[in-house]
């Protein structure tokens, strides 16, 4: 072993450097070629498989599908609406649900404007909220998430956006959030 060890250490002496760097270029030219072209190839060959799968399944026809009922589609959207609507009497809490997001998030709101409208047609009422809110933006949208997921029957209308420069982290934004209610009544 001793003597293999010796024989390696005088040609790497005699031959130099760009001998040396040559030898460990075909070493890894070496593994390239026997390990990780292979390897490429094989998920090549998987890609041609779905390509081929994907071309064929879009020259097949697909099943003629019926037409839906434009009848019966409203009905089951307005089922699946009302599903979700609180109910009329629901709407101090729904403020309430606002405020306690606000101080999840860390926001303070200092004023709301409230509004109650009505839809006679659709039989729900819309109540609405517009909110000066100030802070950071992402806190402004941490505020916004918590609302939409805590009141499903909420819905943001409006947001607009105001920095006062560039190097504010803080942010002034009017929101407009509309719950919809059951009982659309006076």
């Amino acid at each position: 072993m001793k003597g293999v060890r010796l024989q390696v250490q005088l040609w790497m002496a005699r031959a130099g450097w760009p001998a040396i760097a040559g030898v460990l270029l075909l070493l890894a030219g070496l593994v390239v070629h026997l390990w990780w072209l292979p390897k490429q190839s094989s998920g090549v060959a998987l890609m041609e498989r779905d390509y081929r799968r994907a071309i064929a399944e879009l020259r097949t026809p697909a099943a003629a599908q019926p037409p839906e009922d434009a009848n019966t589609t409203m009905a089951a959207r307005y089922a699946a609406f009302n599903t979700v609507l609180a109910p009329r009497a629901a709407a101090p809490d729904l403020v309430k649900t606002v405020f306690a997001e606000a101080g999840k998030a860390g926001l303070t709101l200092a004023q709301a404007e409230y509004r109650m409208g009505a839809d006679k047609s659709g039989g729900y009422a819309a109540y609405q909220m517009i909110l000066p809110v100030r802070g950071p933006y992402l806190k402004l949208r941490e505020f916004v998430d918590g609302v939409l997921t805590a009141a499903p029957s909420a819905a943001l209308e409006e947001v607009s956006f105001k920095r006062d420069g560039i190097g504010n982290s803080a942010v002034d934004a009017r929101l407009r959030l509309v719950f919809y209610l059951k009982d659309a009544g006076p």
